[in-house]
């Protein structure tokens, strides 16, 4: 019979509660690197997600800002567009001809593009009694 020596202590009633505590700490000791391997990686891709979340973040806003911007000049070219129907309505129905609405129609139109939304809504209303004294006079 071969007796093999290892650093393992012998277990007697006596020292059994130093044998578990030397044996707890032997194993702790052999495999507390793969514990703390596999929690320093998790740890990093940890890091990069949250990277990734901010970056993906501020990619957001910049998106949410050019939509909102792009969403206020298409609101604003509807206006126009909506203002430049009216004017056609006007010059269909002759109405365009009376001296104060031709000049006041030529000034908007050259400056259509540069008004603000709430003189186009301004533009826009007076259009529109134009448009009513004409068709509720027929």
């Amino acid at each position: 019979m071969n007796i093999i020596q290892t650093k393992i202590p012998d277990v007697t009633l006596q020292n059994l509660d130093e044998s578990k505590i030397v044996l707890a700490n032997n194993i702790v000791k052999n495999v507390y690197p793969l514990f703390e391997d596999v929690y320093v990686e998790k740890c990093e891709k940890t890091n990069d997600l949250k990277a990734t979340l901010e970056r993906q973040n501020i990619e957001i806003k910049n998106r949410k800002k050019e939509i909102e911007e792009l969403a206020k000049e298409y609101k604003k070219r509807k206006k126009v567009s909506k203002a430049l129907s009216r004017i056609n309505k006007l010059v269909e129905s002759g109405l365009i001809y009376d001296s104060s609405i031709k000049h006041e129609t030529i000034i908007l139109v050259k400056i259509i593009d540069k008004l603000s939304e709430e003189k186009l809504d301004e533009q826009l209303s007076k259009l529109v009694k134009f448009l009513n004294k004409r068709y509720s006079t027929n």
